[in-house]
């Protein structure tokens, strides 16, 4: 019995600088493997080595996981976006839903190291990424990541 992936709508055009990746998805946690399988292989067209890509892929799986988890409290029906393009500096990554919106003095990660479970992702989410902004309007939530290429002198 084969499963069938419903919900689920994908597509990559090129934009002004280069290639873009849009998801519009079911908040639902068995997608994952698919954007993580396409936007490591969006990050290895761009230019990052196997290990970025690596780290990309998890930075950006952990803030779909979040928006699952938190903004939608683990619903199956809500509706997620992510767009991710190139950019002359890298990628950017644009994370939006229509779900609660975080309290922002909240999103905190647990100290490595703790007993507690769950919390490291906001700890990836930042460490991997150059920029991390948090947008709430009445249309709904938007993160916006960004990851540069390091220049070397």
């Amino acid at each position: 019995m084969s499963a069938k992936v419903r919900g689920t709508i994908s597509r990559t055009i090129m934009g002004a600088n280069g290639l873009e990746l849009r998801f519009v998805m079911k908040s639902d946690p068995r997608y994952l493997q698919v954007v993580r399988g396409a936007v490591g292989s969006l990050a290895a067209a761009i230019g990052w080595d196997e290990s970025d890509c690596m780290a990309i892929t998890m930075a950006l799986d952990e803030a779909l996981a979040n928006v699952i988890r938190h903004a939608y409290h683990n619903r199956r029906d809500g509706e997620v976006e992510l767009m991710c393009r190139e950019s002359a500096e890298g990628l950017e990554a644009i994370l939006s839903d229509r779900g609660e919106a975080p309290d922002q003095s909240k999103i905190c990660a647990r100290k490595p190291g703790s007993d507690t479970q769950g919390g490291l992702g906001t700890h990836i989410i930042r460490d991997v990424m150059d920029t991390v902004t948090y947008e709430n309007s009445p249309a709904g939530n938007r993160l916006i990541l960004t990851k540069r290429f390091q220049k070397t002198i």
